[in-house]
């Protein structure tokens, strides 16, 4: 977890307190001068000046015995009650008493008598010692103060989100790390990729649906390497749980796109959906590129007879689609398969010229069409009709890989 680091509470208190009234003026450290000196009445004056004394001869212990002295003093004002626990807070800092502390500064934001910028630093001293004693509910309570004051401190965001997570709420954790991710590119300051995953992690953990896609997508925009890529096609993959061949070889052309391809298992699934779908030179490139990689192995029997089949049956395939093409004007269904199959063979122009033929037509499912004619588009380096084409494609798993392809479309990378 993400938390401020431990021995850092006088530190944030130093300075911060105010000693003086009329009847220590005298002595007061000049770091700790208020702006206007609080009003004493008589007997705390004198008891919180023999304890003020006392502290500065090194005795905490013994001013304690005079500040409380102070504190039982009847009809105290405001500035008693503030100055009394600004003086209990000093001895407790000179103790090193983590309870003192906390409850000295719990009385001194009780007062209401704290300016601006103290009250920045008593928070943050209490989240810290309230989260040392692990008081999670105490220190959450704290730093969404200081959230408030200061929304611009995007690490504080980050600790909060942490706290959420530890206290099982995982929807107030996502939100407020992504908050932290706004806040520091707002500021000019890059993210870090852990801060991009660990909210992936959130929301996956979580079963946030709605916060699922906004969270992956951010991942791969500011960080589009091949990992990420994988676990978010993976990830939206697995939302759609009834997904058919055609389906699933969708979310692996984006894997493709994206090099994001890893591992015998992919390449094996891609070989053989491919082989099923009546593809074999699609399911020839996932071997080929699968072999090149390093990720398969032509001597192992699986590979090996998923090679065989394929290679076998690319010279025929090849061979009929000319006479493919010549029925494709009567049928856009058949339209949309032949441009599956020079798809397959990485002929992206051909493919997106029959695809256009789906377009429109009531047979054939339109965010399918759409979609692989932006995928074909994209591949052939038309990125304004690739752009069209994915934004036309709504409903469905498909409407959500169109967003991903558009991520992938406006990268360096892309094509």
């Amino acid at each position: 977890m993400k938390m401020f680091n431990r021995g850092l509470v006088a530190a944030l208190l130093a300075g911060s307190v105010i000693l003086a009234g009329p009847a220590l003026a005298k002595d007061k450290p000049a770091a700790a001068a208020a702006a206007k000196p609080p009003k004493l009445s008589k007997p705390v004056a004198i008891a919180l000046q023999a304890a003020q004394k006392l502290q500065q001869a090194g005795d905490n212990q013994g001013s304690l015995a005079k500040i409380d002295e102070a504190a039982a003093a009847p009809n105290q004002t405001p500035d008693d009650v503030y100055t009394i626990a600004s003086m209990r807070l000093n001895a407790a800092i000179g103790l090193k008493d983590n309870a003192l502390m906390e409850k000295s500064i719990d009385e001194l934001l009780a007062s209401g008598s704290v300016s601006p910028e103290n009250k920045i630093k008593f928070l943050r001293a209490t989240s810290q010692l309230a989260s040392n004693r692990k008081d999670y509910p105490k220190a959450i309570g704290a730093i969404e103060q200081l959230v408030q004051l200061t929304p611009q401190d995007y690490e504080l965001k980050v600790t909060l989100a942490e706290l959420y997570f530890t206290q099982k709420n995982t929807p107030k954790a996502a939100a407020m790390l992504g908050d932290a991710i706004v806040a520091a590119k707002a500021a000019g300051t890059a993210p870090p990729e852990t801060w991009y995953k660990r909210r992936v992690a959130f929301v996956v953990d979580g079963k946030l649906t709605d916060m699922t896609q906004p969270a992956l997508r951010d991942l791969v925009i500011a960080y589009p390497n091949a990992v990420n890529w994988r676990d978010a096609v993976l990830l939206t993959r697995d939302g759609f749980p009834k997904l058919d061949d055609q389906g699933v070889l969708d979310f692996m052309r984006l894997q493709a796109a994206t090099g994001s391809l890893n591992g015998e298992r992919d390449f094996v699934e891609y070989a053989t959906t491919a082989l099923d779908r009546g593809f074999p030179g699609e399911a020839q490139f996932a071997i080929n590129e699968g072999v090149k990689r390093g990720m398969l192995t032509v001597t192992k029997p699986l590979v090996a007879e998923l090679k065989k089949t394929a290679d076998s049956k690319v010279t025929s395939d090849k061979a009929a689609l000319p006479g493919l093409e010549k029925e494709v004007k009567t049928s856009p269904k058949l339209a949309l398969a032949t441009g599956d199959a020079y798809y397959g063979y990485a002929d992206y122009a051909k493919a997106a010229s029959l695809y256009k033929m789906a377009i429109g037509a009531p047979t054939v499912d339109q965010a399918t069409a759409n979609l692989r004619l932006g995928m074909a588009l994209a591949k052939s380096g038309d990125k304004a009709g690739a752009l069209a084409a994915f934004q036309a494609v709504k409903g469905g798993p498909r409407e959500v890989l169109a967003q991903y392809w558009l991520i992938w479309l406006n990268q360096p990378s892309a094509a």
